[in-house]
Formats: C-alpha cells, sequence, structure tokens
C-alpha cells in the first residue's frame, strides 16, 4: 500500500497545470526590426488580398532623373531583311552510354539524399 500513497502524492494535477496555464499565459512581445515591419505591412497573405490590393499599389516615375551613363540603342531594320534566310546552325545532340546515365543517376539521388538531411 505505500507504493499506491507514494503514486497518490507525487501525481501531478494536469487539470490544475493546464487551467493555470489558460488563465495566466501571457505572450511575450516580438520586437521587429524596421525592415520586418515593412516586410509584415507588404506581405500578400492571400490570393484575395492579392487581388483588393492590386488598385491601390501604383508606380510613380520621377520625370526628373537623368541617366548618368550614355547608352545607344540601335533600331533594327526587320524589312529590308525579309525574303532573306537567316543562316542554320547545327545542332549536334550526344547521348550518355548506359553506365554514363546509371552514374548520373546515382550521384543525382546521392545529392537528393544529402539535401534531404
Amino acid at each position: 500500500m505505500d507504493i499506491l500513497k507514494k503514486a497518490k502524492k507525487d501525481r501531478i494535477d494536469l487539470e490544475a497545470i493546464t487551467k493555470n496555464i489558460e488563465e495566466n499565459y501571457k505572450p511575450a512581445a516580438i520586437r521587429l526590426t524596421s525592415y520586418e515591419e515593412e516586410q509584415e505591412s507588404n506581405a500578400i497573405i492571400s490570393y484575395q488580398e492579392l487581388l483588393t490590393s492590386k488598385d491601390s499599389k501604383q508606380i510613380n516615375y520621377d520625370d526628373a532623373f537623368q541617366n548618368k551613363v550614355d547608352v545607344n540603342v540601335k533600331k533594327v531594320d526587320l524589312e529590308s531583311n525579309k525574303g532573306t534566310e537567316m543562316p542554320r546552325t547545327k545542332i549536334e545532340v550526344s547521348l550518355l552510354n548506359y553506365q554514363q546515365e546509371e552514374a548520373f543517376l546515382k550521384a543525382l539521388k546521392q545529392l537528393q539524399n544529402d539535401l534531404a538531411r
């Protein structure tokens, strides 16, 4: 009978612990960095949210901006090349032999196992 008394004495009251946690639990405040706050405010959670937010976001262009790099843009004249055929390039395809293919597949499986760890 000593064993039963000791077991009852050492028994944990899970109901009391659970009730205490439910009543007194206060989650710790999470401090976000300014970057994280920006990401949280701009995050799109669902497709519906994407649809509703698409009209609120717009791109504004700075008309006063001037590019400091001088870029030459050339127009391609497609009209003068009509009737001329583009030169064809020959593509050579080489197949792996059975041993090479098996070694390749084995290496892929090993890579997949290594990445899964």
